[in-house]
């Protein structure tokens, strides 16, 4: 028998002189309450932290998953964030483990963690200390949400990335397929809606069908284009060219039939169909654009950056069909050969004018995998790249005080709130190009952005693409860059909401940009 058993039993057959050793006795028994409750509390203590860490971990873990699942970088991100929250040191323990598991390919990501602790006092008394264990789990749902694309599609994305045979188109679709698959997990087993919506842009956007299916009195009749006029000899045959602006009737073109023009070769009548693009409403030649909650737009009368406003009824609130087949630049040719822009009127000479006409845009609107990744499969790099016509069509997409404000205001059926997101992915910085037919026409001539058609074009185009993002993030629309293979300029952070903007030097790093959008449309937490 052990020294303290015997000292018991005998205190307890003892009949004389009991108070002594009763008072020691109590000692012990206060010793070991107080014991007791000092290393409960410390376990308590741990254990709390040990939850706290093993929270932090999984939660960690499930924001770094990407199509991969949980994979060696996210693991390591989990175990990483654990071990951060869990200091063995400042804990007093020991033989500290965490494992992370998912059985759905990361869309749950569950945590087991264990260790040592020590006791303190009760040591004295015999007790080998506490085996602490703690489960947790982390998954992300997604709550309603509109989610409006803004895609550059210029010609620089039909460029292969650098060290590879993969151009960046098709590194977007990836990306653009494997963001929906990481929505719809989240969302999958819930009654959320998430919508998407898709402006792909270059030096327009094809919104035509959007318009005229609102209204077709939205668009002009009658549009003056910078074109090309048919001059015939006396004999009635064709004799030159003058390249000068004139009037066409649009009143049919506008309604996707084909209308024939004598602007073929030597005057031929050539027969065409609008595609869509449009060219932009009215507007002011400023250097410098601002918007303010309570100015709005300064200065005032650029109708081509009202976000919401319809048409009132005059040709300069109206969109105009861009008629591509018609439009040619005024050129001169030097002694040797050299072919330049040219702003008189009429000129002798001249030449067709280059367009672009990106994919047609898409209202909001649930949609299936496979719709959506034959939305992506068929966006057409071509054209310049002009920001602000991407944004402000972004923005009246999405608005909810808009043209399409029924669209957006469409309530879900578990009528809870709805988050709105532009997601802007470009591969470029703003470069407008002033012979080329675009959504302000052919800008050399047309003179709407700038007083001689060159001088800080791209800056004016900047400066009003500042100024609508300011107005749409008003709106309480996040607004999520994504900068592709490109650098990322003060413009586009600027127009970033909070922690909110990524640059993606490859097709990898483009993948983590979207799936870092996704897990933050979605809404990680802890389940209990």
């Amino acid at each position: 028998m052990s020294a303290l058993p015997r000292l018991l039993a005998a205190l307890a057959n003892c009949r004389s002189g009991n108070i002594l050793p009763l008072s020691a006795l109590a000692i012990f028994a206060v010793a070991a309450l107080i014991g007791g409750a000092v290393d409960i509390s410390r376990g308590w203590r741990v254990q709390t932290r040990l939850q706290s860490a093993c929270d932090a971990g999984v939660l960690a873990g499930r924001r770094a998953v990407t199509s991969n699942g949980l994979d060696a970088t996210a693991r390591t991100q989990a175990e990483n964030y654990f071990h951060a929250n869990f200091n063995a040191e400042k804990q007093g323990v020991s033989d500290i483990t965490f494992n992370a598991t998912s059985a759905d390919r990361g869309s749950t990501i569950n945590g087991v963690a264990t260790t040592a602790l020590p006791p303190l006092m009760m040591q004295l008394f015999g007790f080998p200390g506490f085996e602490l264990r703690s489960t947790c789990t982390a998954s992300m749902e997604v709550g309603n949400s509109d989610i409006m694309m803004v895609l550059d599609t210029t010609g620089s994305m039909d460029w292969a990335l650098t060290g590879s045979t993969q151009k960046r188109i098709e590194a977007l679709r990836a990306s653009m397929k494997n963001f929906y698959d990481t929505v719809a997990t989240a969302a999958s087993g819930t009654n959320a809606r998430v919508r998407y919506g898709f402006v792909p842009y270059s030096s327009s956007v094809n919104v035509g069908r959007l318009i005229y299916n609102r209204n077709p009195d939205y668009l002009v009749d009658s549009w003056t284009i910078q074109s090309r006029l048919a001059i015939k000899n006396w004999f009635g045959g064709f004799s030159r060219w003058e390249y000068r602006p004139l009037t066409f009737d649009v009143s049919r073109y506008k309604t996707f039939s084909a209308v024939s023009t004598n602007t073929g070769n030597n005057g031929a009548a050539v027969s065409s169909t609008w595609a869509g693009c449009i060219e932009e409403r009215a507007t002011v030649s400023e250097d410098a654009f601002t918007w303010s909650s309570q100015n709005g737009f300064n200065p005032s009368g650029a109708n081509d950056l009202d976000i919401d406003s319809p048409p009132d009824g005059t040709n300069a609130t109206k969109w105009a069909p861009m008629w591509p087949e018609v439009a040619f630049i005024r050129t001169t040719t030097d002694w040797w050969g050299n072919v330049y822009m040219n702003n008189a009127l009429p000129s002798p000479t001249g030449q067709q004018a280059f367009s672009a006409c990106p994919s047609a845009a898409r209202l909001l609107g649930t949609m299936e995998r496979s719709a959506f990744a034959a939305y992506a499969d068929a966006l057409v790099p071509l054209g310049a790249t002009y920001h602000d016509i991407g944004m402000v069509w972004g923005a009246r997409l999405i608005s909810p005080q808009g043209i399409w404000s029924d669209n957006v205001l469409e309530k879900p059926d578990n009528g809870g709130e709805v988050a709105r997101h532009i997601i802007f992915m470009t591969d470029g910085e703003m470069s407008p190009s002033y012979s080329s037919q675009s959504a302000w026409g052919i800008e050399y001539h047309n003179l709407r952005i700038t007083d001689d058609g060159v001088t800080n074009d791209a800056a004016r185009h900047n400066s009003r693409f500042l100024a609508l993002c300011e107005a749409v993030k008003a709106k309480g629309i996040r607004v999520w860059i994504i900068v592709f293979a490109a650098d990322m300029t003060t413009e586009l952070s600027t127009c970033a909401s909070t922690d909110s903007a990524f640059t993606a030097a490859n097709a990898s790093q483009l993948e983590d940009a979207f799936q870092s959008i996704a897990q933050q449309v979605g809404e990680l937490r802890i389940v209990q």
